[in-house]
This record gives C-alpha cells, structure tokens and sequence, in this order.
C-alpha cells in the first residue's frame, strides 16, 4: 500500500508544478523532482515510525538510515522519471 500511496502523491506533486510552470520545463522538472525526493523520504520514515513497514513475517520494523543513500538515489531517479512524464504528457496535452 505504501508504494502506491508514495507514487499517487508523486504523479499529484509532478502535476501540480507542471500545470503552474507550463513554460519552464526543466526548472519545473527539477523543482518537482526535489520535491518528490523530499516528499517520499519524509513519508518513508513517517510510515517507518508508524510501523506500516512492519513485515507480515517477523514483524520486524526495518532499519532505513543503513540504506539511505540507496533509497535517496532511487527515489531521485523515480522523481525524475516521474517529472518528465508527467511534463511531457501535460505539454501534450496543453497544445
């Protein structure tokens, strides 16, 4: 449920900056892109914190600060793919 929620607010959060900034692509792209960034790794301790990361096994709560610049750069890499698709699709749309 958490990947889930974590992409519906990143394809919300890449909409929102691109429709207000329709002439600006790549400073809308990034701006975006850092948002997502902050966004996901905020939610993803916030849901750490929670205990909605528990395993259905062990339920263990996983350790994140280990793996969080493996995290930081997959979810930077998730943003930007995320920002320009959804720029793209809404410059698309827009002509």
């Amino acid at each position: 449920m958490v990947p889930y929620l974590l992409t519906g607010l990143s394809v919300l959060v890449a909409g929102i900056i691109h429709w207000n900034a329709p002439r600006t692509f790549w400073k809308a792209t990034l701006m975006s892109t850092a948002v997502i960034l902050l966004l996901s790794v905020a939610a993803l301790f916030i849901f750490e914190a929670s205990g909605m990361l528990n395993s259905q096994q062990a339920g263990e709560t996983p350790d994140l600060s280990g793996y969080l610049m493996y995290i930081t750069a997959l979810v930077s890499f998730f943003g930007l793919l995320v920002s320009l698709f959804v720029g793209w699709f809404l410059r698309v749309v827009r002509h």
